[in-house]
């Protein structure tokens, strides 16, 4: 594995919008359809892991994206999750991108699954990771440590790896395999989301998972292919969540579940995910 990343080096752009002035980074060769990765709670542009980002910007233009009040762009971050896909249009429009590919993950999953429903003429094809539609009644109960540490204003590494990895040795140890690659941006910040921004975030979420606004009732209607991933052992969106999403969309959505991960498999398996996402996004 090499010691340093691209994405370590792509710089910070701005853009401006109707909604706020956006921080995105990109890389990747130019292309007609580029992939745009939505981030999870509390997460920046940083908190992606840079050796995941190489990997699926090898042969695809790939745009790391700030919403609304996360991290380099300014505002503060909506309560909704139909508001957030508000943010990724005006951003859209403000880039004059006229489609896109997305990845979704855990937050940025809900935001993704609602945006393809609301914006089908936007988006070609959809990857969500460790994410749920916003049905009660399928999610299983959250671990309570999990609801614990999501609410706590600073988190340390034991919390870090409890809620992104399996919580065993060996989910311990490649938690801080990919904790040891990230944050090494050659700019030395490590952007963050503001208080107000994930407080109003954690609103959201407590609103899809009630399903107040969530994609869940819609999925019938999306016209858009998806694949649909999961860890199998993710302490916050637990994966059965991801056969209950592909058993509503008629025939368009596909469910990949990674054995002996978190809800950060996505990063723990890059290679693996790179490759399975890169295939679905090209129609392989």
């Amino acid at each position: 594995m090499a010691d340093t990343y691209r994405a370590d080096s792509a710089p910070t752009q701005f853009v401006a919008g109707a909604l706020a002035r956006y921080g995105y980074r990109e890389l990747g060769p130019e292309g007609d359809i580029p992939v745009v990765l939505l981030q999870r709670f509390r997460g920046t542009i940083d908190d992606w892991d840079p050796y995941l980002v190489d990997l699926l910007s090898e042969n695809r233009r790939v745009i790391l994206l700030d919403n609304v009040g996360v991290g380099s762009s300014d505002g503060t971050s909506p309560s909704t999750v139909k508001e957030m896909g508000d943010g990724l249009a005006d951003f859209l429009q403000a880039m004059n991108l006229p489609q896109i590919d997305l990845i979704g993950w855990s937050m940025g999953g809900f935001v993704a699954q609602l945006f393809a429903l609301d914006h089908p003429d936007l988006v070609r094809r959809v990857v969500i990771a460790g994410t749920g539609p916003g049905e009660p009644s399928i999610r299983p109960v959250e671990d309570q440590r999990s609801v614990e540490i999501r609410a706590k204003v600073d988190l340390d590494i034991p919390d870090i790896l409890f809620i992104f990895f399996p919580d065993t040795d060996e989910g311990r140890a490649a938690g801080m395999e990919v904790l040891g690659r990230c944050y090494h941006h050659e700019s030395g910040e490590i952007l963050t989301v503001r208080e107000e921004s994930w407080k109003n975030q954690a609103e959201a979420i407590s609103r899809w998972n009630s399903g107040d606004g969530s994609a869940w009732s819609r999925l019938s209607e999306l016209r858009v292919p998806m694949l649909v991933t999961a860890g199998a052992q993710d302490v916050m969106e637990e994966a059965v969540q991801a056969f209950e999403t592909s058993r509503q969309v008629n025939g368009l959505s596909s469910a990949t579940i990674f054995s002996n991960s978190g809800h950060a498999f996505l990063f723990q398996h890059a290679e693996r995910f790179a490759s399975t996402a890169t295939n679905f996004l090209a129609g392989n």
